[in-house]
């Protein structure tokens, strides 16, 4: 089940799909995009479906790079986490750090 934050966002990306949708059908007439060394024409749809979909790819890269990073020091912390625990001389002061960490639901994605 999706919590509301997710509901949210597909709602919000819906209606964005919507009004991109409605644009893209009123402009259907040709129009000629140029580039750097020629040009050529193309209706408009074509051409915004094509820029939301490089923005969206855009996105969905940085946002993936995020992850990696936000992942990758999640682990460093957990093993500087772990060897903590293993250094603690003391066995009762490494239980109520366990409870503590387990107390905590590490399910949830971290906003």
């Amino acid at each position: 089940m999706l919590n509301m934050k997710g509901q949210r966002n597909i709602i919000f990306a819906l209606g964005f799909a919507l009004i991109v949708a409605l644009f893209s059908i009123a402009n259907i007439q040709n129009v000629k995009v140029n580039y750097i060394v020629g040009y050529f024409e193309t209706p408009l749809v074509i051409v915004i479906l094509g820029s939301v979909t490089v923005g969206a790819c855009i996105v969905f890269l940085v946002g993936g790079w995020k992850f990696v990073k936000m992942r990758n020091y999640t682990k460093k912390l957990e093993k500087e986490m772990e060897q903590l625990r293993a250094s603690l001389p003391n066995e009762e002061v490494a239980a109520t750090i366990e409870n503590v960490v387990n107390e905590n639901d590490h399910s949830k994605p971290l906003s």
